[in-house]
């Protein structure tokens, strides 16, 4: 590939507008318009649960495998791949749907494929910023990502509901996903290496599992915060299954159209809290964010358990921002301290063991409301949220060092 240019800080618009734009199109098509299709085709919540158990099996399944293969092939060329292929899925889906023979198994597939895809794509990201941009771009990087991530999901739930009623209705909803999946394409084909990886060396599959979770375990800063990500998502997942409902029995905002504004109301403040993320990580350093995030999460998540209607907004608001702040400090983190042979592998098994929480707290958690309450379940989930972050002090991940060297 001819080299364009050599200066990390033109990667860095390319590959936070590229993003922003695709996760826009996720939030308007993978996170609404799919389940509104399943809803309008079977009428089963049963049916809506299997849709998302269909993405999180995906990740558990293959997040393992996942950075092993990011380690053994070129990481651009695997996550341009990967969203060819999730552009592919939700084009056929639109086909489909136009035609009028569209079928909620088909739903279902491209749940599992893209969800497939999105372990590879999300971890391969994560594992190519290093080598696009200099070390001490990554927390603005990281940052941006996370005001990107915030915003898409504000206005993708208000666009999908303007694209399902006025500009071709589901089908319309997939291909314009189809779209941003190309655009994101096209954003990582701008991209120019400034720091070449370490050459590719092919190991056995499971001794290269066996070596990223060795390099992951022996990292204690890293241990330390996926085994509290991993505790964090279990206490969480059941406050996230349960939030339309709990906006609607707890908080009185039944109305679809009130609960869209509801939802993006506290999106926004989340991406404007996120916006402190390079400042607070540059004063505090990196270990500290991700403690102070997620106790500033916790508190959040403490507070939407306390308070009554529209209130619930700043509260969930400040929880969001928390997550931002914490995940900058955390992904950070784990670009600066994994060996750089090992990148895939160690950014893949800690997001795996992490995202491990959240099918088992999902289920639970379930259970336990019914029991208790749904107030009662938020004010335990963000108590056990703190009492994860405040631990976090007593280990090595508060006492990491501020400017982490990449090991070599």
């Amino acid at each position: 590939m001819p080299r364009r240019f050599r200066d990390p800080r033109r990667n860095l618009w390319p590959l936070v507008i590229g993003q922003s734009v695709s996760l826009l199109g996720d939030y308007l098509a993978f996170f609404f318009a799919l389940p509104v299709f399943v809803r309008n085709t079977t009428g089963s919540a049963t049916q809506l649960g299997a849709l998302a158990m269909f993405e999180t099996v995906a990740v558990l399944l293959f997040g393992f495998l996942a950075g092993v293969l990011l380690d053994r092939v070129r990481v651009r060329r695997a996550i341009i791949t990967a969203d060819l292929v999730r552009a592919t899925g939700f084009g056929l889906l639109a086909l489909a749907v136009a035609l009028d023979v569209g079928a909620a198994w088909m739903a279902f597939a491209v749940a599992f494929l893209v969800g497939s895809m999105g372990t590879i794509f999300d971890s391969g990201l994560e594992s190519l910023m290093p080598s696009v941009l200099s070390d001490e771009m990554l927390v603005v990087a990281n940052s941006r990502l996370s005001v990107g991530r915030n915003l898409a999901q504000t206005l993708g739930f208000v666009l999908g509901g303007v694209v399902l009623a006025w500009s071709g209705g589901i089908a319309g909803a997939f291909a314009l996903d189809a779209a941003t999946y190309l655009f994101s394409v096209a954003a990582l084909l701008v991209l120019v290496e400034v720091r070449p990886r370490p050459p590719i060396v092919a190991e056995p599959v499971f001794a290269a599992l066996r070596s990223g979770l060795a390099t992951l375990w022996l990292s204690a800063p890293l241990r330390w915060a996926t085994a509290a990500a991993t505790l964090t998502n279990l206490a969480f997942a059941p406050l996230a299954a349960v939030m339309t409902l709990f906006a609607r029995d707890e908080l009185g905002i039944s109305d679809d159209a009130a609960l869209g504004a509801f939802f993006a109301a506290f999106s926004a403040i989340g991406a404007c809290g996120v916006a402190v993320a390079p400042r607070l990580v540059r004063r505090i350093g990196l270990g500290h964010s991700v403690v102070a995030g997620g106790f500033v999460f916790g508190l959040g998540a403490l507070g939407t358990g306390l308070v009554d209607g529209w209130w619930a907004v700043a509260t969930l608001g400040v929880a969001l921002a928390g997550v931002s702040v914490n995940q900058v400090g955390f992904a950070t983190l784990r670009q600066r301290l994994s060996p750089p042979d090992h990148l895939g592998r160690v950014i893949s098994a800690s997001r795996t063991i992490a995202w491990g929480g959240i099918p088992v707290g999902a289920f639970v958690g379930g259970i336990v409301a019914d029991r208790i309450g749904l107030r009662p379940l938020f004010v335990g989930g963000g108590l056990a949220i703190c009492m994860t972050a405040v631990l976090l002090v007593l280990g090595p991940l508060w006492r990491a060092d501020e400017e982490p060297v990449r090991p070599r």
